[in-house]
């Protein structure tokens, strides 16, 4: 099935399970031309996990003594609404070890919100597979490191973690959510048969892979030679040509090329209430407890360096962006305020 097949099938399920949402997923198009944010909103609801990942940026985030609750997250889906807004995906940590995971899920009102979820798929039985589907959600972007069990497992600091995120996926699939293969790819693994053969098992099981491209942040903060670099990125949409399945978020989409996107596309809610432009941005631009979203939005697309078009990723591609803001947050606690990153010339007038 080529790209534009593949996103045609998406539309026509989303339309007929979720049809408030997809009124506003098809107005996308037209928001962006007009310069309208619509971003996916991440929301990292608890850092609590099983696992122990090597390239993990949770541990960073200052503890802070306000945490979010799902009435916050009823606040926020409310702000999104009105916004326009239709995309959340919750991550954490682990949400499938969430003790009040059934109230999340229903605080972020499904019938109003495409929902997918970011696991590492140890407990994404069967049942809970059914459980998740019947609760609203639509898609769930399982982990793996590398298709070689060994590496994954070395990777998760887990013994059985590859298997378990092979059978998440098919009892997701089985379960009738949408599967999404997530993979950090450095500058050392990205030009390997090892992600040709992940594109290939995603195409044969209907399932897509996410590309993240390596960040200089969190347990690899500073560590700028595990970026990817020019090659490595026409490995990339090389292989995305030859398996439509292999996506990365700078690609187009739907007829749409957003480019890295930060704001207009993407926004990330830490569970202390931050707004960053991205997951991998630790550069808060506005707090959900002090600030209306619309107005964390507004600030955030004041920003010139989220204004104009970018095909690299900021985080993880742009030297210029890592050099001049990226490392201003290193060795301090994250994320760092918007005014530590930016002065008074970064701003449109």
């Amino acid at each position: 099935m080529q790209e534009k097949e593949i996103e045609n099938s998406k539309r026509a399920k989303l339309r007929q399970e979720k049809p408030l949402v997809y009124d506003k997923v098809i107005k996308i198009a037209e928001r962006h031309e007009q310069g309208i944010a619509t971003p996916i909103i991440d929301i990292a609801y608890n850092y609590a996990c099983n696992l122990k990942c090597q390239h993990c940026t949770a541990a960073r985030f200052t503890k802070k003594e306000r945490k979010l609750t799902p009435a916050d997250l009823k606040k926020l889906s409310d702000e999104a609404d009105a916004l326009g807004l239709c995309q959340f995906c919750l991550s954490g940590g682990e949400p499938l070890i969430f003790k009040d995971l059934d109230e999340v899920i229903k605080a972020m009102q499904p019938d109003k919100f495409h929902l997918a979820m970011s696991t590492n798929g140890h407990f994404m039985t069967p049942e809970m597979a059914r459980h998740l589907k019947a609760l609203g959600v639509d898609k769930v972007k399982i982990s793996l490191d590398d298709y070689d069990e060994k590496r994954h497992n070395e990777n998760r600091n887990s013994e059985g973690a590859y298997q378990k995120a092979i059978n998440a996926m098919l009892n997701a699939k089985a379960a009738g959510l949408s599967v999404v293969v997530q993979t950090v790819v450095t500058h050392q693994n990205c030009q390997t048969d090892r992600l040709i053969q992940m594109a290939k098992f995603a195409q044969e099981n209907d399932f897509t892979v996410d590309v993240l491209v390596a960040r200089a942040t969190g347990a690899w903060e500073g560590k700028h030679e595990v970026l990817i670099d020019e090659a490595d990125a026409e490995f990339l949409s090389k292989a995305h040509e030859q398996y439509p399945v292999l996506h990365r978020d700078t690609f187009p989409s739907y007829g749409i090329h957003k480019g890295c996107g930060c704001v207009d596309s993407t926004l990330h809610v830490t569970q202390y209430g931050d707004v960053t432009p991205c997951v991998y941005i630790p550069i808060s631009i506005g707090n959900i407890f002090d600030e209306s979203l619309a107005d964390i939005i507004k600030r955030g697309q004041s920003i010139k360096c989220f204004q104009k078009f970018s095909a690299l990723c900021l985080s993880g591609e742009d030297r210029e962006f890592i050099s001049k803001y990226m490392s201003k947050s290193y060795g301090k606690p994250l994320p760092i305020n918007w005014t530590e990153a930016f002065d008074e010339d970064d701003f449109a007038k």
